[in-house]
């Protein structure tokens, strides 16, 4: 596994469309772009940029259950891609107890980022859909938020 960290969040333009996608930087240098929807991104950018809503969305609100529930998210996995579909766990501990959880990608960052914890992706992701750079037609989520 690969230790990675949110490089940011854009708007993938096309001609017909734009879908927001955040890019993942793993520690060997390569690039990971996943399309999101619109409210992940807009919470991942969120927690990027430390913007606190009044009240707390849905992520804040999950770390929070979490927290009172006394676990501790320790880590989010993105291991698999199936069909153009990436798919992640969160690894949560309580007492001694691991526990997995099957989560989207997009949700998983989100979380990890409010809580602080590593993000890892599997190699064999990388090999399939990691980039060397971030394509030209993606443009930063600031413009659209």
């Amino acid at each position: 596994m690969l230790v990675a960290e949110v490089y940011g969040v854009f708007i993938a333009r096309t001609e017909f469309s734009a879908s927001p996608v955040v890019v993942l930087r793993t520690e060997d240098g390569r690039i990971l772009p996943i399309y999101i929807g619109y409210a992940e991104a807009a919470s991942i950018y969120s927690a990027l940029n430390r913007l606190t809503p009044p009240r707390p969305m849905t992520h804040d609100l999950l770390v929070d259950i979490i927290s009172k529930l006394d676990a501790k998210i320790e880590k989010v996995i993105i291991d698999d891609l199936i069909d153009n579909t990436f798919y992640a766990r969160i690894i949560v501990r309580k007492n001694d107890k691991e526990i997995e959880i099957d989560a989207r990608p997009s949700d998983s960052i989100a979380i990890a980022l409010r809580v602080l914890c590593p993000i890892y992706v599997d190699p064999r992701i990388l090999d399939e859909a990691g980039r060397d750079e971030i394509p030209p037609n993606f443009r930063d989520f600031s413009e659209f938020a």
